[in-house]
């Protein structure tokens, strides 16, 4: 039995629950290394059982999880179990319906969240994986700052981005990379369009890629002073550059053992609110990283979480103003065992 579900199932005995059916994907990838598309994983306070079909028996062995052939029905499996618990925003309703017909006499309850806790904390083999990943990111951003010339399309750029990610080793993009020009960075999640790389524009990039199941979130901006390289930005898209960097540093710092998410939010916003541009940051600071791109914790005005060591989690204010222009500057931070804070994506911050 790996460490994980041993700590699943001393969360299951704290809650009086004798079992939990995981159906969410990546808690079962997290739990026990299973990557198929069809499973759901059966935690019970001494076991754990991965109920699947036979077109993935041979994923399940490699996984080297025990398994159950979903095709003989589960009331035989999980009858003796009187309080089920069940992730109720990974369960459907016609899926519970169909479980509670199969077991009556069970108490389901609701307990999504449990294993996201978990999933907080990065043990060393995830950090190990992640600071891969970070650095095929960091290095294809810096192959790719060097291929962007005025002409180019969106679309030429993400193919671009995307060939030099899989030449450095990533098994691909985590999410579809955000790359807009000029004005329509204004934009926060600003779809691919045809627009066309003009010269004087500002290059916005926010993109990440996956290895071995984690992934990296990461944002810079850069300016096309002249046909082809990258020069220094002017006016107004410097000053929105200055403020979002000072931002970004003042959330940095925030960050310590035992500090309030919502605190770093507020370090982060006020350098933008004292400098007038407030009501054009409209989003949290950052958010957890890991199996997703958006999990655990957030860093936001609202959270209540506090920071703990192996946290991994981004930095990333901006301000959009529609018509001018947006910035966004995003890093990963990694919080370690001694307490300290790395920033993991060493990428230069400095417009260029």
């Amino acid at each position: 039995m790996n460490q994980r579900v041993k700590k699943l199932q001393g969360q299951l005995k704290k809650l009086k629950c004798s079992a939990l059916l995981v159906s969410d994907p990546y808690n079962i990838r997290y739990l026990c290394g299973f990557t198929g598309t069809n499973g759901m994983l059966l935690v019970t306070l001494k076991d754990a059982i991965l109920i699947t079909d036979a077109r993935y028996f041979a994923t399940a062995k490699k996984a080297g999880v025990k398994y159950y052939d979903q095709t003989k029905g589960l009331k035989g499996l999980m009858e003796k179990y009187k309080s089920m618990g069940l992730e109720e925003q990974h369960m459907t309703v016609a899926k519970l319906a169909s479980l509670k017909k199969i077991l009556p006499k069970a108490k389901w309850k609701a307990m999504s969240g449990v294993v996201e806790g978990l999933r907080i904390i990065k043990d060393a083999g995830e950090i190990k994986i992640i600071k891969k990943a970070v650095q095929i990111a960091v290095k294809t951003l810096a192959d790719f700052s060097k291929t962007i010339q005025v002409g180019q399309s969106e679309a030429d750029m993400e193919w671009n981005l995307l060939s030099l990610a899989r030449k450095n080793g990533a098994d691909g993009f985590s999410f579809p990379p955000i790359i807009t020009f000029g004005k329509n960075t204004s934009d926060i999640h600003a779809q691919r369009g045809n627009a066309k790389l003009k010269k004087g524009e500002v290059v916005l990039i926010d993109s990440g890629i996956i290895y071995q199941g984690y992934i990296t979130d990461m944002t810079r901006m850069f300016y096309l002073e002249k046909g082809k390289g990258i020069g220094k930005g002017k006016g107004i898209e410097q000053k929105m550059y200055s403020i979002v960097l000072a931002a970004n540093q003042a959330g940095i710092k925030a960050i310590k053992v035992g500090a309030k998410f919502s605190d770093i939010d507020k370090a982060a916003r006020k350098v933008i609110e004292d400098a007038g541009y407030g009501k054009y940051f409209s989003h949290s600071t950052g958010h957890g990283t890991g199996l997703e791109v958006h999990e655990a914790p957030t860093v936001s005005v609202h959270s209540k979480d506090k920071v703990e060591k192996g946290m991994v989690f981004t930095v990333e204010p901006g301000v959009y103003i529609d018509g001018i222009g947006g910035v966004r500057i995003e890093d990963m931070v990694y919080v370690n065992e001694k307490g300290g804070v790395e920033v993991l994506t060493d990428y230069p911050k400095i417009m260029k």
